[in-house]
């Protein structure tokens, strides 16, 4: 009875150093990516309650990822269109795509939310909040993601860079442009 004893208590404790050592590499793979991101000048908002690395909390299924033989990051992505109120989840987009490259495969064929069409690769604008500034700005379209994200005064919040779209000089954007500014 007492070697059965022994036994499972030897097991029990063995697994939770297991489990332990798997949390450290965790931890470790994070930290990594973490100044990985860092390094490359993007900021994220810090907010010890949120975990940027559970996948499960992200509505696209991802987080950020950093592809170890090349160095390389990937990030989720969230397109906003808020004249239709429609999003558009990118799971993996790689920091060295240019977001003209991206939008030409999201926009291959018009958008089901487009039935006027007005939502073409040479109509549209792409914009960021800089968040220092709580503006909107434009953003080339011509920028890498990496480009993008370096930006002044861009935050990457909750994990996952957000980007709207909106077709300039439409009268929703003027209206949605000018009442951002007053905020």
């Amino acid at each position: 009875m007492r070697d059965r004893a022994a036994k499972l208590q030897k097991e029990k404790e063995r697994d939770e150093r297991k489990q332990q050592g798997q949390e450290r590499k965790k931890k470790s793979e994070q930290d990594t990516v973490l100044n990985v991101v860092k390094s490359r000048n993007i900021h994220i908002q810090e907010d010890p309650s949120i975990d940027i690395f559970n996948i499960s909390s992200n509505p696209a299924g991802s987080c950020i990822k950093l592809n170890e033989s090349d160095q390389t990051l990937t990030f989720p992505v969230v397109f906003l269109y808020p004249e239709y109120g429609q999003t558009d989840y990118i799971k993996e987009f790689h920091e060295d795509t240019k977001l003209i490259d991206q939008l030409a495969i999201m926009f291959g064929s018009r958008a089901p939310w487009d039935e006027e069409g007005k939502y073409t690769l040479d109509r549209m604008n792409v914009y960021y909040e800089d968040q220092k500034r709580h503006e909107l700005k434009i953003v080339p379209s011509d920028k890498t993601l990496l480009e993008t994200l370096q930006l002044p005064g861009f935050v990457v919040q909750l994990g996952m860079p957000s980007l709207m779209i909106m077709v300039p000089n439409s009268p929703f954007a003027k209206h949605y442009l000018k009442m951002h500014a007053t905020l």
